[in-house]
């Protein structure tokens, strides 16, 4: 790897086993939302279309589908909708569609493209509200 990986990515890279694409965007969607919404013990969170990106709602959030804190749906896109129930905000998540255009071919080089890419660059926001109060 030819970039920096937080303590908490590693930590979720031993969770799941590996670094792939999709643990990594679940990794990236969740930081973002915590810097637009905030983090608490609170949170809700709808996945659609999720996979590994699973493990990382569940390893950094602590929302699975046992707590009943994790919705998974299939849905259009591949997209995060994270509520923070204390805060009464959420964000809806989607990733930018011209990604996939910008990736470098080496995989190596295209997660370290996307793990140093900002998150107002790397998703589309919308804000979401779960009517979960």
């Amino acid at each position: 790897m030819n970039y920096a990986v937080p303590d908490d990515l590693q930590g979720l890279m031993n969770y799941h086993g590996h670094l792939c694409f999709g643990v990594l965007l679940g990794y990236k969607a969740c930081k973002y939302a915590e810097e637009i919404i905030g983090r608490s013990d609170n949170m809700m969170v709808l996945i659609e279309n999720g996979a590994c990106d699973r493990d990382a709602v569940k390893f950094l959030l602590d929302c699975t589908i046992e707590n009943g804190k994790l919705i998974n749906r299939q849905g259009k896109t591949q997209s995060w909708s994270v509520y923070n129930k204390d805060e009464g905000e959420g964000v809806r998540l989607t990733v930018n569609p011209n990604l996939a255009n910008q990736l470098p071919k080496d995989k190596d080089q295209a997660m370290g493209f996307i793990m140093e890419m900002p998150g107002n660059l790397l998703f589309n926001v919308e804000p979401f509200n779960c009517g979960c109060h």
